[in-house]
């Protein structure tokens, strides 16, 4: 009778575990780039990743959020060459390059925020065989300064990082920690290379 008592109890208890215990279910970000047809292809003018200035590119950034919560997302957007540190996922840091531009936006649980990145060279000059970009403009914004400079205008690539706002730091964070079913930490990023050529 005893053994029967334990044995209803122990059923009982497992019965509602499984019922209080909501099953866990992953929660992440994710982002990506389509080309100007909304496909993973036709980054570049007449599929041509070799830019002169005033040659319009058209790309669209996607961002899903699957973190189970309401959102605050920031996509900083960053221009590196070849040789600078981009962001590091194993690691959960950022590139150290500063952000040219960035959007921001609140997102529900689930919800996908689709954004229009038309962008053009408007200045690049030759600087001792390098290729330096002075001149930008993203959706219609004018970005002015030393913004990179590569080696032949080759292997320019726009890096896109995503952030989020992280209650418990109270402030912006780019990655974060699941605490199960193994404790990973999470980050996410994407990039897209292109070659420029100095204005003439």
């Amino acid at each position: 009778m005893i053994a029967f008592f334990v044995i209803v109890t122990v059923t009982v208890s497992a019965l509602a575990y499984v019922e209080l215990t909501p099953p866990y279910t992953d929660q992440f970000f994710s982002m990506w780039i389509v080309g100007s047809n909304g496909l993973t292809e036709n980054y570049f003018p007449n599929n041509n990743p070799n830019l002169i200035p005033s040659e319009q590119v058209n790309w669209t950034l996607g961002v899903y959020n699957h973190m189970s919560s309401l959102e605050y997302v920031v996509v900083q957007v960053k221009l590196l060459n070849a040789t600078e540190t981009p962001p590091n996922e194993q690691t959960g840091v950022p590139s150290p390059v500063p952000e040219i531009f960035e959007f921001a936006r609140v997102l529900v649980s689930n919800e996908t925020w689709t954004i229009p990145f038309p962008w053009t060279i408007l200045n690049a000059v030759s600087v001792n065989g390098a290729v330096l970009i002075n001149g930008l403009a993203i959706n219609g914004t004018m970005i002015t300064g030393n913004l990179a400079q590569a080696m032949g205008g080759l292997d320019f690539r726009f890096v896109f990082e995503l952030w989020f706002y992280d209650q418990t730091a109270g402030n912006l964070a780019f990655s974060w920690t699941t605490p199960t079913p193994t404790p990973a930490t999470y980050s996410v990023w994407t990039q897209l290379w292109f070659n420029a050529t100095a204005s003439s």
